[in-house]
Order: structure tokens, then C-alpha cells, then sequence
């Protein structure tokens, strides 16, 4: 039963942040509880929306796009995050929430508009909805784990941004409790579902190019600039809860929201980032989505500055059958898989084979042909239905940044590391092998 909370236009400014507001109150206490979805068709799936910032802003637009999604909840500890959100569903919705005079105390309220969305600023509250099949997530990296964890373990599905996860044995965590609990997850790397990704990998895979000698991978290095003061946390945002178990400091506005991504706190960098995205592209072209390479070794810098990822890296990876990958900050963007015949090029947007005539000659029937999906959120969707894995499954997630975690480490301990990837730890390495594992601040913990 649908509870209506009385609020008064002034709570409803604090909440917009045009007036102090106590961080540690729940949302429900200061906006009104609406509920969309409890009377949909069942052949819709009710979904909750966790993190709202420009990637979440990508996968609410995505959801209204689709049918077979109707968004229930969204949660951000960021307010104005949440409000922006709120005022786009409710314009999508044709909603007006307007206020109006209340019965005997004289207080406003909001009328009960049907449909509307409920907004949180702790994800707990949203997971705790039974009438919530899936939620998709979009927070800084450092809060994946415990998320994914959690929204699986309260009986939702999962559509959860890469990386999947900030550190390495964080992913096999994830993993086993989506095997135990039976949830659909879709990792958010979108280029599986990209006709010119899968068209390499299915020419490299039906030996077009002959036996693969080598992958040249790129995708930039982080930035780097000069710091600014610390400041007074912004009115409306839980700095603490956005820290989470990372360590706590004070706020800095070049640690929040889009910047997060570089520092090794919260994220690991374009290592980690566009990493992601190419080296789950090299794995899927070798077949290997569920191993990983037999050593790393390289160089990483960081020029001097506030963030603290790698500027600039150079990596090389050795896979089985000698294969080698080349990991590095400089030259096009993308993937370059290597063979006797000739060599194939993809990034978004772009394919080319040399020599040309490769990509010409149509596949066979009796060539490879891959897991196909055109959209990566329809293919999270269909499965939930079927209850099958989609096509970049938590397993491949988890593998795809593995290698992105053994790049960094590689990074930081400048020598040459040899990998076991069927036990996923270092060989005869315990030092490196503490890289495996962070403190992370309770009670925040993910697992």
C-alpha cells in the first residue's frame, strides 16, 4: 500500500539545494513516496536506476527508450543529481508534481500523481522494494562490488557499468554470488554489442589472418593537472556514503563526479577505463574470454600533478601460444589484432583490414560466427526473459578487467609478473599478490 508522506515547500528547497541539509536523512523523510509500476503488465520489467551522473544519465535515457523497461526507483547520494533525474522522468511521464494546500494543518504536499517515480538517496532503500525485478548501475568504480552484491543478493538482475570492479579479487566475489543467486548481469561494455567489434573477432577467429602473433591495444593515458583547495561539501551531496570504503578525505571537487576515474582510490585510470572496453575486444578475438594472459611486464608513469593514475604506460602481455599483446598510452586508439596475412583494425566506428581485400571476402557458413547482439540493453533484457547469460556476462566482465588490474600492478611494481589465471593469483609472488586485495572502510565493505 502506497504511503503518502506530507512535506512542506521548504523541505522540498532544502532537497534542491537552495537551503542546508542534514546528509545523514533518508530521502523518504524529506520528498514524498510515490510508487510506479506496482500495477504493470508482467510482461514488463520494473527497474531501479542507481547513480546519476553522466553514465547513469546514459542508461536512464537508454531505459525509457525501451519498452520493456519501467523505472520504479533512482537513487544518487548526489541531490541535485537525483533531481535532475526526477524532473526528466517526470517531463518524460507528462507528471506535474504541483503542490497543493493540505487538509486541517494547513501544510503543502505533493498530490499522488500515478506512476511517479520514487527517489532515494540510499540505494539500500530501493533495493529493499519487492516490486523491483532489476536495477541498472552507474556509480564511480569503487562502489561496483558492494552494489553489484548487494542488488543480486536482494533478488534483482543486474546491469552494472564496467569496470566491473576496482580490484581484481573483488571480480571473482562478484561472480560467485551470480552464480549462487541464479541473476542475469550484463557488464556494460557496450562494443560487444557493436557489428564492427564482432566482425573482427570473427575474422581473426576464422583464421583470416592466419595465426595470431600479436594485439596492439590503445587507449590513451589518464590526464593530469594541478590541484585545487579542498572545500566545504556541496549542499545536498553525502560525501561520506559517495566515499564509501575508500579512504575518507576531505572533500575536493577534482574527487568527485567525472574525475573520480583518476585516482587509484576510486578507479584505476584509463588503465581501467578505456582498458575495459579494448582488452575484453583482444580476449574475445583470441578466445579467451575465460582466461587470461601468462605474464605482464612494462612501464607507467605518472607526471607530477593531483591525480595519481598512469599518464602514460607501455605494456606487454604474454598470452598462450605465444601470442603477445601490446598494452600502451600512445598511437590510434584500438585494436589491432596481427597474423601471417595481414592485420585488422577495429575501434568504434572504424574497420579496415591490410591487405584489403580481407574484410571483402563475405564470412562462410562454416566460418566463426559470435554471440550477436545490436543492443546491449534489449540483449540484457531478452535474457531476463530467457534466463540465459548475455553476451558480456559477469565472468567476461570480471575477466576483461583482470587484465587491466594486472597491468596496474605490473605499474606500480615495475617488474615482470607471471600469472595463473585459472587460480587468479601471481606465481610465487606474495608481494604482488597483496595487490590482489584492498582495506576498504566499514561498514562499507562489499563482501
Amino acid at each position: 500500500m502506497v504511503k503518502t508522506i506530507k512535506t512542506t515547500r521548504r523541505d522540498f528547497l532544502k532537497l534542491s539545494g537552495r537551503s542546508a541539509l542534514g546528509l545523514g536523512t533518508a530521502v523518504p523523510s524529506i520528498v514524498p513516496r510515490y510508487v510506479f509500476g506496482q500495477d504493470a503488465p508482467s510482461d514488463k520489467f520494473v527497474v531501479g536506476i542507481i547513480g546519476l551522473g553522466w553514465r547513469g544519465m546514459d542508461l536512464l535515457n537508454g531505459a525509457m527508450r525501451h519498452s520493456d523497461l519501467r523505472i520504479a526507483a533512482i537513487a544518487d547520494v548526489d541531490r541535485p543529481f537525483l533531481l535532475n533525474a526526477l524532473k526528466i522522468l517526470d517531463d518524460h511521464m507528462n507528471l506535474d508534481r504541483q503542490w497543493v494546500e493540505g487538509r486541517g494543518s494547513g501544510m503543502k504536499r505533493y498530490p499522488m500523481p500515478p506512476h511517479a517515480v520514487e527517489p532515494y538517496e540510499h540505494y539500500e532503500h530501493l533495493l529493499e522494494r519487492q516490486d523491483i525485478d532489476a536495477v541498472l548501475v552507474a556509480v564511480p568504480d569503487h562502489w561496483h562490488a558492494k552494489i553489484y552484491i548487494d542488488a543480486m543478493r536482494a533478488g534483482k538482475d543486474v546491469y552494472g557499468e564496467k569496470p566491473l570492479t576496482l580490484y581484481l579479487n573483488q571480480g571473482r566475489n562478484v561472480v560467485r554470488v551470480a552464480r549462487e543467486t541464479g541473476k542475469v548481469f550484463q557488464t556494460g561494455s557496450q562494443q560487444r554489442s557493436d557489428d564492427k567489434f564482432r566482425t573482427a573477432c570473427e575474422y581473426v577467429r576464422s583464421g583470416r589472418l592466419g595465426k595470431i602473433e600479436s594485439v596492439d591495444v590503445v587507449v590513451g593515458g589518464a590526464p593530469q593537472r594541478e590541484g585545487v583547495p579542498d572545500e566545504p561539501v556541496p549542499p545536498g551531496l553525502n560525501w561520506n556514503k559517495w566515499l564509501g570504503p575508500a579512504p575518507k578525505v576531505p572533500y575536493n571537487p577534482l574527487r568527485a563526479r567525472v574525475e573520480f576515474r583518476w585516482f587509484f582510490e576510486y578507479s584505476g585510470g584509463m588503465v581501467t577505463d578505456w582498458g575495459a572496453h579494448h582488452l575484453e575486444i583482444m580476449q574475445w578475438g583470441l578466445g579467451m574470454d575465460g582466461s587470461g594472459p601468462l605474464s605482464v611486464e612494462g612501464t607507467a608513469e605518472v607526471r607530477p600533478g593531483f591525480y595519481n593514475t598512469f599518464t602514460s604506460f607501455d605494456f606487454t602481455f604474454e598470452y598462450p601460444n605465444d601470442i603477445k599483446v601490446y598494452f600502451k598510452s600512445r598511437g590510434e586508439g584500438g585494436v589491432t589484432f596481427r597474423g601471417p596475412k595481414g592485420e585488422i583494425f577495429v575501434t568504434r566506428g572504424k574497420i579496415r583490414s591490410t591487405p584489403e581485400d580481407i574484410l571483402k571476402e563475405p564470412l562462410k557458413d562454416t566460418d566463426v560466427h559470435l554471440y550477436k547482439s545490436d543492443d546491449h540493453m534489449q540483449n540484457w533484457i531478452d535474457c531476463m526473459k530467457t534466463r540465459k547469460r548475455p553476451i558480456t556476462d559477469v565472468e567476461i566482465g570480471h575477466r576483461s578487467v583482470s587484465v587491466c588490474h594486472l597491468a596496474n600492478i605490473c605499474g606500480h611494481l615495475k617488474r615482470k609478473l607471471y600469472w595463473d589465471a585459472v587460480n587468479e593469483m601471481f606465481i610465487n609472488d606474495p608481494e604482488a599478490n597483496r595487490w590482489l586485495d584492498r582495506d576498504e572502510r566499514e561498514p562499507y565493505r562489499h563482501i
